[in-house]
């Protein structure tokens, strides 16, 4: 709210108008342009494939400032825990413990333990909560999940149902959050993901047909979490999971289900020997990553998959 104030506009019409013209732009401006808009970009599987402690040569190049928010994906480096120097280089880019990067482990970022590489320069633990402006932000450490169809071994128990119970206190807890966006490395729900034949849609690099979220065998993550995920969901709390182990069959990933709750998934690969590649790369189209615009006054979080040389990060 502003004022325009004339001591006598009957006698500086040029001045009055010209001021009433500046106005109507500024008000027009602010229509088209949230005030409160915050801009948050996600990265998922963003190594360098032909060198094992850095990322995309694009991702080197691009201006962080431009974003409010990074978020990581998982599998930053493919070697990524082999030495702390690769943590003060990517430190030097993000600046890992600004508060502005939120990561989600990948096995890549795990291979060579070392965990608290990583978590010394977050500040953060492998899974954890955080509160942005509306959004109740669940980070997880899908690495602590069993991907296979046998019994997972009886190792890390205690901290795999540390993170039960925080997805459980959440879970059952949230209620003045416009959102819940749950964010993961690995596929997640995937017996949910279904085209138009009933076929299950397989776009991330891993697509388990379901997961054991702890040592007990029958601790299956969809029938434990789906039915909460759903419950949140009538209470007004609209439910958004983000993957990041994407790149190789697909650079970007979109699914609604029958309950309003949206799976999203991003991943890069273009850094690749493009003449010479693995079996299991199956899509070489120019890389896109996920940007998402969240109006905390209004309660919206929307999203936009963009490629990733639109950002100014082409190569040269």
């Amino acid at each position: 709210m502003f004022q325009i104030l004339l001591v006598n506009p009957s006698t500086s019409k040029p001045i009055f108008f010209l001021l009433l013209l500046s106005a109507i732009f500024l008000l027009a401006s602010c229509q088209s342009t949230p005030p409160d808009q915050r801009t948050y970009l996600v990265l998922g599987h963003p190594y360098n494939w032909k060198v094992g402690n850095r990322l995309d040569p694009r991702l080197e190049k691009l201006d962080y400032k431009q974003f409010d928010q990074v978020w990581l994906g998982g599998d930053v480096c493919g070697q990524l825990t082999q030495s702390p120097a690769t943590l003060d280089y990517l430190d030097s880019l993000l600046d890992l413990g600004s508060g502005k990067v939120h990561w989600t482990l990948g096995n890549h970022d795990v291979k060579y333990g070392n965990t608290q590489y990583i978590t010394n320069k977050t500040g953060h633990p492998t899974f954890y909560t955080s509160w942005e402006d509306g959004i109740c932000l669940l980070v997880l450490n899908t690495n602590l999940f069993w991907l296979n169809p046998w019994d997972a071994p009886l190792e890390n128990c205690t901290e795999k149902q540390a993170q039960v119970d925080l997805m459980r206190q959440v879970t059952d807890t949230i209620q003045q959050a416009s959102h819940l966006v749950i964010f993961h490395h690995h596929a997640l729900l995937n017996e949910l993901k279904l085209d138009s034949a009933g076929q299950l849609i397989k776009v991330f690099n891993v697509n388990p047909a379901s997961v054991q979220m702890s040592c007990d065998s029958t601790s299956s993550l969809t029938e434990w979490l789906y039915p909460r995920l759903e419950a949140i969901q009538k209470r007004g709390v609209q439910v958004v999971l983000i993957g990041g182990d994407l790149g190789m069959r697909a650079k970007s990933f979109e699914y609604t289900t029958p309950e309003g709750i949206t799976l999203l998934g991003t991943g890069i690969n273009n850094s690749l020997d493009a003449s010479n590649p693995p079996d299991y790369v199956t899509n070489f189209d120019p890389d896109q990553v996920l940007i998402l615009h969240h109006q905390p006054d209004a309660r919206k979080l929307s999203w936009e998959f963009v490629f990733l040389d639109s950002l100014g990060a082409s190569e040269e």
